[in-house]
């Protein structure tokens, strides 16, 4: 597994830097899109299946982006995997 250095978050400044800001955003609405079922697209799979396999299968694509928003990959992973497990519990109740 790659070894990460933290980068600086929001918490370590006043403010945050806008590129952190938009990584962030980034990560957020595909954490949004895996725990919702909103949208429909490409041939009946919807983008809720799309961002939770984003999430439980990563890609270089998801590291990168938890590497630029300051976070670690693993720990994001883990906390979407309960957050996935328990949406999709209370979709088959």
């Amino acid at each position: 597994m790659v070894s990460y250095q933290r980068l600086k978050t929001s918490d370590d400044y006043y403010g945050s830097e806008p590129e952190l800001k938009l990584w962030r955003a980034v990560l957020g609405l595909a954490a949004d899109d895996a725990v919702k079922n909103k949208y429909k697209f490409q041939e009946g799979r919807s983008a809720v299946d799309q961002a939770r396999s984003w999430f439980l299968h990563p890609t270089s694509n998801f590291f990168t982006v938890c590497y630029y928003a300051g976070y670690d990959p693993g720990y994001i992973q883990y906390k979407m995997k309960k957050a996935i497990k328990k949406q999709e519990e209370k979709e088959h109740d």
